[in-house]
């Protein structure tokens, strides 16, 4: 019989940012308990998924494979509309919007230092938004003008955006968790790991086998990024640089002359007097393609690693993308790697176009993938559960510890 179960446990605190988590962390587990299990399957979202979304994946695999399926609502996994997510004004978006609209030289009945929820907020909004038609109308504005102002996103149970690191090591946490409490029946011989995502879901699997390389089987990577060189829109903090390119979400979807650039809620800042400093070690520690760290990494027990991507992906390149696997196969790590690179590729059923993500369903990625991953030859993963990286003036060490993975920063 198919079982779903929902699991949730507390994780890992902000050690960073020392910051204690209010929030359990959200998992389920799928599987037929009818069967020996071979492997636990970890399907992750990206950005704008959360486990609803790999629902029926997850039963398919359970039904037609040995294996028990866990999916994640890691930290911040709520960060957009679509999850759950509240757009609201934070102090730098009130400034942003009482100086655009002495900008432009228009007026509102509206205290904007006291507007905060979207309740709050749209009522002056719209009505700057009738202005500006107002004045469109009038040949007054250019009819093709439209006012950009910035807002918030704020994630579910009151969460913010860590990235990278607190997400990842909830994903280790629940495969702990889930290994210290069997559900179901484990073939002898031990079990494999295997770990699924495409776009941030796949950067995720990266980083869990970064951080904990003994606890990671397989990772199976669509069309990841492998470095933070410009991913300031999705941590947070873009608008501390430039709110109308680093936004993370942006829409005329509430008014059409006036396009909402949102920004995650983050702790994170570029301010460097600020203890939430974004400093080199804190981007050093969360990006993959990182070669001194590969090269202590490929000292323990490693996964083996099947990456797919597009010459055409628009959002990290196919040039960074080689590097990353390059520097893998350099240090002995086992790459196999898909390179989309002309329509010829396009079967309209696997790939179905050359940009981000490639329309690669993730059923069929899997299906395609995991009869062989299964077949092969569970490795002996025996080793020191610890692992350091020095990132500038800082080192992290990430510890397997009483069924669960911990971490410390220290100064060098």
């Amino acid at each position: 019989m198919l079982i779903n179960q929902t699991y949730f446990i507390d994780s890992c605190d902000d050690v960073e940012l020392n910051i204690k988590r209010e929030s359990k962390l959200e998992f389920k587990l799928t599987y037929d308990d009818s069967k020996e299990i071979e492997a636990i399957v970890c399907i992750i979202s990206g950005i704008g998924g959360d486990i609803k979304d790999d629902l029926y994946i997850s039963d398919y695999c359970a039904r037609n494979y040995n294996v028990a399926v866990l999916n994640v609502n890691y930290h911040c996994i709520g960060n957009r509309p679509q999850t759950g997510a509240k757009i609201y004004l934070d102090d730098i978006d009130r400034l942003i919007f009482d100086t655009s609209i002495k900008a432009i030289g228009i007026e509102i009945p509206y205290d904007i230092s006291k507007l905060n929820s979207f309740e709050e907020f749209h009522p002056a909004m719209d009505y700057l938004n009738k202005e500006i038609q107002k004045n469109k109308n009038d040949w007054e504005i250019d009819r093709s003008y439209h006012l950009d102002l910035s807002a918030s996103l704020q994630p579910t149970k009151n969460e913010y955006q860590n990235f990278g690191i607190m997400q990842a090591t909830d994903i280790l946490n629940a495969l702990l968790y889930i290994r210290k409490n069997f559900a179901f029946k484990v073939m002898g011989g031990g079990i494999k790991h295997i770990l699924v995502g495409a776009s941030h879901g796949g950067y995720l699997a990266n980083l869990c086998a970064k951080l904990a390389p003994w606890l990671v089987d397989v990772v199976v990577d669509n069309s990841s990024h492998v470095s933070l060189t410009d991913l300031w829109r999705v941590i947070g903090f873009g608008k501390e640089v430039d709110f109308t390119e680093y936004y993370s979400v942006a829409t005329f979807n509430f008014f059409q002359n006036i396009r909402l650039c949102c920004c995650d809620k983050t702790f994170w800042t570029t301010n460097k007097q600020s203890h939430y400093y974004f400093s080199l070690a804190r981007k050093l520690i969360r990006e993959t393609l990182n070669k001194d760290h590969l090269n202590i990494q490929a000292k323990y027990p490693n996964p083996k690693y099947i990456a797919y991507h597009s010459k055409f992906d628009e959002w990290v390149s196919l040039e960074e993308k080689e590097e990353y696997v390059d520097t893998l196969k350099k240090y002995g790590f086992d790459v196999e790697f898909i390179k989309v690179m002309d329509e010829k590729q396009i079967d309209g059923k696997f790939i179905k176009n050359l940009t981000h993500g490639m329309g690669i369903p993730m059923k069929l990625l899997i299906k395609k993938h995991l009869p062989q991953i299964l077949q092969e030859p569970l490795k002996d993963k025996t080793c020191k559960k610890e692992i350091s990286y020095k990132c500038d003036d800082l080192i992290y060490t990430f510890k397997e510890e009483n069924e669960q993975i911990v971490l410390s920063v220290e100064r060098v």
